[in-house]
């Protein structure tokens, strides 16, 4: 089994003086393929909706079709219908544009976080976009009662499969949010979705958020980044902690598993 590390958006936002990437996870389990998050979809670089097009522009993308989960799996060696099941942190526009590029897949989500998204809006909350998820998503969602890893509550993604996968809740970006632990012979990955700041320098592994006041990061990516700086502190040898749009991380691991990194 394989994991690979993937770039599927980058972005160079007039507000960020670097380079900015969405963060997906592809993993090799024994029910096929699993996707953690889509970042942008080929059907928002070709045909994009008025607003998807105005994003894309105002965080300067260069919308490269070949960046796209979908065009990785296939340069990888896959088919796009080995794609089985794809976790989703949350459904925000980068996180979910790539839904529909794999119409067969599972589609796993919180129970608030599918709420939110499918509730009945006049308008949909800010980051949304329902086009994203026209194509009728097989959608899984996951609630009931937890189980604990490290602390914090989970939910098994599936009963038997291999790597385990687990759901990590982390509401504060939006209330549904959830990390994403998977778990290799050498460590657990734990992919924290926006739960940590996008912008954050994370050569220094504890430096989970920008640098900015502690109220604003509370509102924009919750109340978790004491928690994961624990978590680091006092199990930093047994899990691996990236961000969304963590390119210093994205570039560390994909030099040491380019064609990606072996878990069983």
């Amino acid at each position: 089994m394989r994991l690979y590390h993937l770039n599927c958006g980058t972005m160079y936002p007039y507000y960020l003086r670097r380079r900015g990437i969405i963060y997906c996870l592809l993993v090799e389990t024994n029910d096929g393929l699993l996707l953690v998050d889509t970042g942008i979809g080929a059907k928002d670089y070709t045909t994009p909706t008025w607003f998807m097009h105005l994003f894309t522009q105002l965080v300067r993308m260069p919308c490269d079709v070949a960046e796209t989960a979908a065009n990785q799996v296939i340069r990888l060696g896959y088919q796009v219908a080995d794609v089985r099941h794809i976790v989703m942190t949350h459904l925000h526009l980068d996180h979910a544009s790539g839904l529909s590029d794999f119409p067969d897949a599972k589609v796993h989500i919180s129970r608030p976080e599918y709420e939110v998204a499918m509730g009945r809006w006049v308008l949909m909350p800010r980051g949304y976009i329902a086009d994203h998820w026209s194509h009728g998503p097989d959608w899984i969602i996951h609630e009931g009662e937890p189980e604990t890893w490290f602390g914090f509550d989970s939910f098994r993604v599936q009963e038997g499969l291999r790597p385990e996968v687990l759901m990590i809740p982390l509401p504060g970006h939006t209330s549904g949010h959830c990390g994403v632990a998977i778990k290799t012979p050498n460590a657990w990955w734990l992919h924290c979705g926006d739960a940590v700041s996008r912008f954050y320098p994370s050569a220094d592994p504890y430096c989970l958020s920008d640098g900015s006041p502690n109220w604003l990061v509370r509102q924009l990516i919750g109340e978790h980044v004491p928690r994961l700086r624990a978590l680091i502190r006092e199990h930093g040898d047994e899990v691996k902690i990236i961000g969304a749009h963590d390119s210093h991380s994205l570039a560390r691991y994909q030099r040491i598993g380019r064609q990606g990194a072996r878990i069983g």
